[in-house]
C-alpha cells in the first residue's frame, strides 16, 4: 500500500487524464455525443472530489485501547487494508463505468 500522498496524486493524474480525454473527443472527433461526454466530465470531477473525501481516513482507536504495541499496530494495518482495498475496489469500478460511457459516445464506424 503506498502512502496517501502518492494515492491521491495517482487519482488527480487518473481523473485529469479521463477529463482530458473527454475534451478532446468532444473537440476533435466528428460524430461523437458532446451531452455525454461532457456528462462523463461531470462525473469525473465529481469522482475525484469524492475520492479525496473518502482518503482521508483514520483509525479511531489509540495504543492505550489495547494491551500492547503490537496488538494495536496489527489492528491498524488491518484496518487500513481493508479500508484502502475497498476504496480501490469503488474507485476501480467507477473508473471503468466512466471510460465505458466515453467509449460508447464515440461514433460508430460503418
Amino acid at each position: 500500500m503506498a502512502n496517501k500522498r502518492r494515492l491521491k496524486k495517482n487519482i488527480h493524474a487518473i481523473c485529469g487524464d479521463i477529463a482530458s480525454e473527454c475534451a478532446v473527443t468532444a473537440a476533435y472527433i466528428q460524430g461523437s455525443d458532446e451531452k455525454r461526454l461532457s456528462e462523463a466530465i461531470v462525473k469525473t470531477a465529481a469522482l475525484l472530489s469524492d475520492s479525496m473525501e473518502r482518503l482521508s481516513i483514520s483509525f479511531d482507536h489509540t495504543p492505550k485501547d489495547f494491551e500492547n504495541k503490537a496488538e494495536y499496530n496489527k489492528a491498524r494495518r488491518s484496518y487500513y487494508r481493508k479500508a484502502y482495498k475497498a476504496f480501490s475496489e469503488s474507485f476501480e469500478k467507477e473508473v471503468l463505468e466512466i471510460l465505458h460511457e466515453l467509449n460508447s459516445s464515440l461514433p460508430k464506424k460503418n
